[in-house]
């Protein structure tokens, strides 16, 4: 009967030992596919996050090229009106220059009338 005992004892220590073992691989295992699930996880989250940023970059590249071709349609627009602008003035401005340039000619020639009465006149003059 003893001997059933130490062999029932050591059958049961053997039992455990396995058992125990058994346990450890299972826990081992388990943690390593844990681990490839996080790691998975992780690259596909990092992943996802890169194509939302690079989706975002093109997004705010798209909205920033828009934006310099709106200002720089606006700054053409500002550009034609201030050469417009450029071009009234400088018919305006030939306009009168050519307006006073009539009344020089015009005053050249009251003055030249008037120099040739007092040419006249002193003609006059010297014969009396």
């Amino acid at each position: 009967m003893t001997k059933v005992r130490v062999l029932l004892g050591v059958l049961a220590v053997l039992v455990l030992v396995g058992s125990a073992t058994g346990c450890g691989l299972v826990s081992d295992q388990t943690k390593q596919e844990a681990k490839k699930k996080v790691e998975a996880k992780g690259q596909q989250a990092k992943q996802e996050a890169k194509k939302k940023v690079e989706a975002k970059g093109q997004q705010v590249k798209q909205e920033v090229k828009k934006k310099v071709e709106a200002g720089q349609e606006d700054l053409k627009k500002k550009v034609d009106d201030l050469q417009k602008k450029v071009e009234v003035g400088k018919e305006d401005l030939e306009k009168k220059v050519d307006d006073v340039q009539k009344d020089v000619n015009d005053l050249q020639k009251k003055v030249d009338e008037l120099l040739k009465m007092a040419h006249a006149l002193e003609q006059q003059r010297q014969k009396e």
